[in-house]
């Protein structure tokens, strides 16, 4: 990883997250981007997957049609559009990498 380092804040009352002072998304993809970049900040871990996420109750999913994977297409979109820096890729089913290219500072606002 190289450059300058992205800050990404972190609000916990609508889980929204912000890069840089630039808004980036919130609700249960805020949570879901938000528990990514803390484990792979704390593991150096890199590939998740959906049942993983499905099971964590921190980020409080539905019971019933959680839409996990167009909340996950909304955030691989949202990283795209808004931070090259940090993106998603799909590696198999039911499988994804989180991939980051400069240092990241989290801060839980």
């Amino acid at each position: 990883m190289t450059g300058s380092a992205l800050r990404v804040r972190h609000f916990a009352a609508n889980d929204s997250v912000f890069i840089n002072d630039d808004y980036l998304i919130k609700g249960v993809a805020g949570a879901i981007v938000w528990k990514l970049l803390r484990d792979h900040q704390q593991t150096g871990r890199v590939d998740f997957t959906n049942r993983e996420l499905r099971l964590d109750p921190a980020l409080r999913l539905p019971d019933v049609a959680d839409n996990l994977e167009a909340r996950l297409l909304l955030l691989q979109r949202r990283l795209q559009e808004n931070c090259p820096h940090i993106h998603i890729e799909k590696t198999g089913r039911g499988r994804f990498r989180l991939c980051v290219l400069r240092p990241v500072v989290l801060e839980d606002a």
